[in-house]
């Protein structure tokens, strides 16, 4: 599969620079893509590498997301562990009210007991495996001392990563109701977190980004959660982790309540390219699962995966002034990668390259930052981020003398005439 994806960009890229010229080039074809209609409020997907949006549906409309709240404070222990500012050793004992709401049956839990203390680790696990909402907010207070600070560290993370339409008013995604007195201040009891899903594809490619290792635990498909020696048995509630549709998914959070429906972000990382998705609103537990492998069947059916390497070089001549030779081949800075329809022939890929100056004097070293390359996808859905196509810099490809000065001011002083 890899050799053909390769074989792909070769030959893509060949027609490319076979009728690009000087600023703008053009791959040309016309592809319709099948409607996909997904059973659920919104939906969107995206690569996680390059935050490309690959398919969406109602994407910035914010709605009740549940539990998948969860994987911001995951975002936020994982920060201050890697800051220093915690461990997974260190220990926490529960409130009171946490521990009446880690014994409430009609939510998710493992049980805490009063007087115990239990590491970061096992509270860790038994949120992004078992969905516990007492244990992640132990693990709010363990960071923030309370839950309103916690909430408060949690609205100005969301801030921190461009989220700025979501409300946030518990760690867990509870509903107020069920917090007790560790309630937000002034918050209806009716509330509840509301994010929309690019919201969501945005933390969890930042974690995926930045903690990777969040998967290790994401995947797994059951913990035992040990309290003194009494054993719980966790059971994630990812049930793509044992389907077997070979979609490869190893993460991330699930989430229920009534008004948020069935929720789900996942992610899989198929042929080597990991793409996130995430589900808002399905109709019942089985939908969310099955609406999310429809949605990655259709992107893997329907696209393919266009790697641009740097020795792949889109080359595009830029004029040089004062130099032996008149203009010079550029190479982009960077690997590059696109989710392009299957088949694609016209219009699909415009190629712009822009000069950092109106004059480009030599003399130029090989490797020299010439211009930025941009490359945009006709009818692109654009980038999480809000950008609309890829960046890279434009790099000289060859080296290029200056000319005797004389020549030079020779020249200069013909341009000023």
């Amino acid at each position: 599969m890899l050799k053909k994806l390769k074989k792909l960009g070769i030959s893509f890229l060949t027609s490319l620079m076979v009728v690009t010229g000087i600023g703008q080039g053009f791959i040309n074809a016309d592809q319709t893509l099948p409607q996909l209609d997904l059973e659920a409020k919104s939906a969107i997907a995206v690569d996680a590498k390059t935050g490309q949006i690959i398919y969406a549906k109602d994407d910035k409309q914010t709605y009740p997301v549940a539990s998948m709240s969860k994987l911001l404070t995951a975002y936020i222990l994982l920060q201050a562990i890697h800051k220093g500012e915690i461990t997974w050793e260190t220990r926490v004992t529960p409130t009171a009210t946490e521990v009446d709401i880690s014994n409430n049956t009609e939510l998710t839990n493992v049980p805490l007991q009063e007087g115990h203390s239990y590491t970061i680790r096992q509270l860790y696990q038994a949120m992004l495996v078992g969905s516990a909402n007492a244990a992640t907010m132990l693990i709010g207070n363990a960071i923030s001392g309370t839950q309103t600070k916690f909430i408060d560290k949690m609205r100005e993370t969301a801030k921190s990563l461009g989220i700025t339409d979501a409300k946030i008013y518990s760690a867990n995604g509870l509903t107020a109701k069920y917090l007790g007195d560790e309630i937000y201040p002034n918050t209806d009891e009716n509330a509840e977190n509301e994010f929309s899903v690019r919201d969501m594809a945005i933390i969890s490619q930042k974690l995926i980004k930045e903690y990777p290792e969040i998967l290790e635990t994401t995947k797994l498909t059951m913990i035992d959660f040990n309290d003194n020696g009494e054993i719980t048995t966790v059971n994630n509630t990812n049930e793509l982790l044992q389907d077997d549709s070979n979609l490869e998914v190893d993460g991330l959070k699930t989430g229920t309540s009534d008004a948020a429906g069935y929720c789900f972000a996942s992610t899989t990382n198929k042929d080597g390219h990991r793409i996130i998705t995430v589900i808002a609103g399905a109709k019942d537990n089985d939908a969310r699962f099955d609406q999310t492998k429809n949605l990655l069947n259709y992107i893997y059916n329907n696209y393919d995966y266009l790697a641009i390497s740097t020795n792949q070089a889109l080359r595009q001549d830029i004029k040089v002034k004062y130099g032996k030779q008149s203009s010079i081949s550029t190479i982009i800075g960077n690997d590059l990668s696109l989710w392009v329809p299957k088949n694609t022939r016209a219009k699909a890929l415009q190629i712009k390259l822009t000069p950092k100056s109106s004059k480009i004097e030599a003399p130029i070293k090989q490797g020299e930052t010439v211009g930025d390359y941009q490359i945009t996808i006709a009818g692109n859905l654009g980038f999480i981020d809000g950008s609309t196509d890829l960046k890279t810099k434009a790099l000289a490809a060859n080296s290029v003398e200056g000319i005797n000065i004389l020549i030079k001011w020779w020249q200069m002083l013909s341009d000023a005439i």
